[in-house]
């Protein structure tokens, strides 16, 4: 059955970036007793927000290899193209990855391909110059997987974007990164505003740290 999607735009200074978006999510709930059956690729989080408004503002990759992971729906991912990096955009899920490479191809972002894998058999073996993770590092069964796929694939000397709305499982992760390898750290906070009745305003961490040899 095809995925029935809705236009969403996200507004950057200077550019506005459209989106498809999945339009009715819990549709796609078939087992909430599933983690890995749990949607959460088909929405547009916080942080994925926070990190592309900072990825926009800050960033140029001049040609930089970027590895996008659970890229979800393809936000930053495709900011990240657009402020010219060449990026793998790579998550567990197909659909996911396909509705990232159609709403990379509708805002004209060009250098990106798709990787479909599992954090848990990770099988990629390129090394890339940044990795991203946008709100992916809350979950401790996963981190240490995540973790290994840092040391694997990320090039010596290279970058990582980490974003999440105030996660104390993302802490500790940083925590346990800081301690496998040397890190020259910057970190930010960018505030975001959702079009939420509950929840409209969020304080996004954006830890960027680059490795150090």
């Amino acid at each position: 059955m095809p995925l029935k999607t809705r236009e969403l735009i996200f507004s950057l200074p200077q550019r506005d970036i459209r989106l498809k978006v999945v339009a009715d999510i819990e549709s796609l709930i078939t087992d909430p007793e599933d983690e890995d059956k749990v949607p959460c690729w088909a929405d547009i989080w916080p942080a994925a927000r926070g990190v592309s408004y900072w990825v926009w503002k800050n960033i140029f990759f001049d040609g930089d290899d970027l590895l996008e992971l659970g890229s979800g729906i393809g936000l930053p991912g495709i900011v990240c193209a657009l402020k010219g990096a060449n990026v793998t955009f790579s998550d567990f899920n197909q659909s996911a990855l396909t509705l990232a490479l159609e709403n990379a191809r509708i805002n004209e972002a060009h250098s990106v391909t798709g990787f479909l894998g599992d954090w848990r058999k990770f099988n990629l073996k390129k090394r890339y110059q940044w990795i991203l993770c946008s709100d992916i590092t809350y979950d401790p069964k996963l981190n240490t997987y995540l973790l290994d796929i840092i040391q694997q694939n990320l090039n010596p000397g290279g970058n990582l974007l980490v974003s999440h709305p105030t996660r104390p499982a993302t802490f500790e992760f940083m925590n346990n990164l800081q301690k496998l390898s040397r890190w020259k750290q910057s970190n930010s906070e960018v505030p975001i505003t959702i079009d939420d009745p509950y929840f409209p305003h969020y304080n996004i961490h954006i830890h960027h740290w680059k490795q150090l040899v």
